[in-house]
């Protein structure tokens, strides 16, 4: 997290007696870090999937999205959705998954995810308790049948039970956030079955980005304001997903 790279920064910068801030990145804003760091993933993920969509002819308006976990990346993804009229009606955790057929689209709720994270408690069940929303124990969400599937958790979550789920639920769109959260085996079928997939590596490039992004602005001397940012990580996924059409 911050504190760490913060303090490897002052290792650094001791080490070598030069203030040569962009060398770390995911730093606090005090010494060059830059704005929506925590965000960066999962707000990449949905511009990435944005231009997927508009490459086959659609918008994300009144989409349905089921993502997996409640962390950084699954609130970005939740965030940025609603801001451009999908909604995300899944989340998940090591307990099991809520189904919120309005959606995670209110201020309230995507505020939610942050005190959840901060629980440390770990469980999903915490916002179905919360907002009155189905439950599910110890299952996850792909069973539900929605426009774009978009996993956030962690690797290997999607083998083939799970892609079939989706397969008979007609999925069209299936964009990997988290890192390679799809089996080989499970992700080859997706792709036979004519599924439109956002791999992981293109996809889930928004905190990367984000760090090249803080890189530049320490070069510059300068510091980027959040539009600036937004601007800068959403004309870079449109980029990658360019180079892989």
């Amino acid at each position: 997290g911050g504190r760490e790279i913060g303090y490897m920064f002052g290792q650094y910068k001791r080490i070598v007696n030069s203030y040569d801030n962009g060398t770390f990145t995911g730093k606090a804003r005090s010494f060059g870090g830059s704005l929506i760091r925590p965000e960066a993933t999962g707000f990449g993920a949905i511009y990435y999937a944005e231009d997927v969509l508009k490459h086959d002819g659609t918008t994300m308006e009144g989409k349905t999205i089921a993502a997996s976990g409640f962390g950084n990346v699954a609130w970005g993804v939740c965030t940025k959705a609603a801001q451009l009229g999908a909604k995300v009606v899944t989340l998940s955790g090591p307990d099991g998954y809520i189904y919120d057929e309005a959606g995670v689209v209110t201020q309230e709720k995507i505020d939610y995810m942050l005190e959840m994270r901060a629980s440390n408690r770990n469980r999903v069940q915490d916002y179905a308790d919360k907002f009155g929303v189905p439950f599910f124990p110890k299952q996850k969400p792909w069973g539900v049948k929605v426009d774009i599937c978009m996993p956030c958790a962690y690797q290997n979550e999607i083998g083939m039970k799970e892609a079939q789920q989706m397969l008979d639920n007609g999925l069209k769109y299936y964009i990997e956030v988290a890192n390679m959260p799809t089996t080989n085996e499970a992700l080859a079928y997706l792709q036979e079955s004519g599924i439109i997939v956002g791999p992981a590596k293109a996809a889930n490039a928004g905190g990367v980005a984000t760090s090249c992004i803080e890189m530049g602005q320490n070069a510059g001397h300068t510091v980027f304001q959040h539009q600036d940012v937004y601007d800068q990580l959403h004309q870079i996924m449109i980029n990658i997903h360019k180079a892989c059409k």
